[in-house]
């Protein structure tokens, strides 16, 4: 849990860097205690934009309507039996 305050983290959510305040109040204080500011605001930037393009990237397969057997819903690596329906 983060040291932040009840109005800085409303004023985040305001801006939309909702994602920047979860990623920095999942950093475990004992595993950044000693870190440089530049460092931690870091490695929330990064754990930000990776749900970011995560979301981006479940949009772009969510859109282009691909069907995925139940083999490759079951574990299986191979993409070579995606379907694409034409929607």
């Amino acid at each position: 849990m983060s040291g932040i305050d009840i109005e800085t983290k409303r004023k985040l959510r305001e801006m939309g860097a909702a994602p920047m305040l979860e990623a920095l109040e999942a950093q475990d204080e004992t595993l950044v205690l000693g870190m440089a500011f530049e460092e931690r605001l870091r490695l929330v930037v990064d754990e930000a934009h990776s749900g970011f393009n995560h979301a981006k990237v479940e949009g772009l397969i969510r859109r282009a309507g691909l069907r995925y057997p139940a083999r490759i819903c079951a574990g299986s690596t191979s993409w070579t039996s995606v379907v694409w329906t034409g929607t």
